[in-house]
């Protein structure tokens, strides 16, 4: 990913270089090959590898079909520091909520111990792994 600055707006130029360099991550991570990804996106591999490689411009409607095949949301492609500018500036503009924009920074996360909400189970930490059955051999 690139640094981009928290004062700089993200410009939609940005999010498509965004979404080709993650693209390009998982076909490097071996998630799928140029081939199988046209194959997704029903356009042919010649196109694809031109508009990863840059020599084509990625069309909007080819991107929208990306991030919908492959189950990327715009929101992927921000970086934390973004996101939480916009909360902050988004919420100093509320004038319906009495709170400071300081202190709803990460209201979005999980409550801390002891704020949980009565009747709602926590995950105990750790992975859960359930009683494995008995193996029993059937005579044939």
């Amino acid at each position: 990913m690139e640094s981009n600055p928290s004062s700089e707006k993200v410009t939609f130029g940005d999010l498509q270089i965004r979404l080709i360099r993650l693209v390009n991550g998982r076909i490097h991570n071996g998630d799928f090959t140029e081939r199988g990804l046209a194959r997704i996106l029903g356009i042919s591999q010649p196109q694809i590898h031109n508009v990863l490689k840059g020599a084509r411009k990625l069309s909007p409607e080819l991107g929208d079909r990306l991030l919908e095949k492959l189950g990327i949301n715009i929101t992927d492609l921000l970086m934390s520091p973004e996101l939480t500018d916009q909360v902050v500036l988004r919420h100093s503009a509320c004038a319906q909520c009495p709170n400071k924009p300081v202190q709803i920074l990460g209201a979005h996360l999980s409550p801390a111990k002891g704020d949980q909400a009565p009747g709602i189970a926590r995950k105990a930490p750790g992975r859960a792994v359930p009683m494995a059955l008995p193996y029993r051999r059937h005579a044939s």
